[in-house]
């Protein structure tokens, strides 16, 4: 998976206000916004992907921003979107069901249907599923087989746990481990999430979603382990509500399974960072649960916060996290490709300069290395 760049910072002068609005309070215009901070905000919001819950926000509230039309432009976009996918993805469940491949829909598609009020206001540029990793060659052959397209991965098998699929349009992300890191990947095994899975009739008859407490660690997760501690609003959206929607019960085992996967620190950041912007109080938050801090030492996935890592650190730790015989596979699999790998993403380059290219990945790839993942 790509990492998602940091989006652009909200302007200072419109901080307070948004908070206001995501709190579910007064929030006006600031007098004191510049002239170009309307433009800074469109854009802003856009990228942390809250466009649409903001102008229902706003709306519903009877705020008159600058901003109201053009957000409205946005929404009315992710709403007609919305309605091509979702026959999409009910048709290729029904496929999915008809060859008894089990999945489940996670992150943002699940989600919008679930926790939000109208799941255009939950705007995401693909549908990810999590199956089985047994059910990987029935998934491809499938998907192939109803016109989906999908690139050669890089051979990366240890730390490419998905496999993207594309059809006019639509972009479907299917994994078979909840992330690509071997620190993290085993905290959420997917027969464990089927038992506990929760039925989205809003979106088919088929369709299962993880349950509110695993989709919590998911979203803490996810935030971290693949995209480094970026405070993306949306998936701090995601969060809130989810926690928002969980019984006290439910808030007590989340707590006692991150302390059991040793994810305490990540999941009290993210929840941290969700109420800042989302809630109006605090609550069942790792304090909350636990008294002995000795519990919370010595977390490996802590380190997913420190955004001053190099991609060299970050693929230490990977090995680390896996047996001797898998890390030399990993770092075989890293230097050599395969061919028909090298030669779709080389297409233009003559066959015969195939051993050329694979020296100079090589050395590209040492080179990025030495990068912060933040850069």
């Amino acid at each position: 998976m790509a990492d998602v760049p940091d989006p652009p910072p909200i302007p200072r002068s419109l901080q307070a206000s948004l908070r206001a609005l995501l709190h579910g309070e007064a929030a006006p215009w600031p007098g004191e916004a510049a002239a170009d901070d309307e433009a800074n905000l469109l854009e802003a919001l856009d990228q942390h992907g809250i466009a649409p819950l903001v102008y229902a926000r706003l709306s519903a509230a009877g705020e008159t921003w600058p901003v109201l039309a053009a957000l409205r432009g946005m929404a009315i976009h992710a709403f007609a979107a919305e309605t091509l996918r979702l026959g999409d993805v009910r048709a290729l469940l029904d496929a999915f069901a008809a060859r008894g491949i089990r999945v489940l829909i996670i992150k943002g598609t699940g989600l919008a249907y679930d926790v939000y009020d109208a799941p255009e206001l939950r705007p995401r540029g693909d549908t990810d599923l999590l199956i089985a990793e047994e059910d990987r060659e029935a998934m491809r052959a499938l998907m192939l087989q109803l016109g989906y397209e999908s690139q050669l991965t890089s051979g990366d098998t240890l730390a490419v746990r998905q496999q993207s699929f594309r059809r006019d349009g639509h972009v479907y992300d299917v994994h078979w481990d909840v992330t690509n890191s071997p620190v993290v990947r085993d905290a959420l095994p997917f027969d464990q999430l089927l038992r506990r899975a929760i039925g989205v009739p809003r979106i088919s008859a088929h369709a299962l979603a993880p349950s509110h407490g695993d989709a919590l660690m998911l979203a803490c997760l996810h935030r971290v382990a693949h995209h480094h501690d970026n405070e993306r609003l949306i998936w701090l959206c995601d969060i809130h509500l989810l926690r928002e929607r969980m019984s006290r019960e439910e808030h007590a085992a989340f707590w006692r399974l991150a302390a059991e996967r040793r994810l305490v620190t990540i999941c009290e950041r993210s929840i941290a960072l969700a109420e800042d912007w989302f809630a109006r109080g605090s609550h069942d938050r790792a304090a909350d649960w636990f008294r002995d801090d000795e519990r919370l030492r010595d977390e490996p996935s802590a380190a997913f916060l420190d955004r001053s890592r190099t991609r060299a650190a970050v693929l230490s730790g990977d090995l680390k996290a896996l047996a001797w015989r898998a890390r030399m596979r990993r770092l075989r699999e890293l230097a050599f490709p395969p061919a028909a790998f090298m030669r779709q993403s080389f297409p233009t380059v003559p066959i015969a300069l195939l051993p050329a290219l694979y020296v100079w990945r090589g050395v590209r790839g040492v080179l990025r290395l030495f990068r912060r993942v933040a850069e």
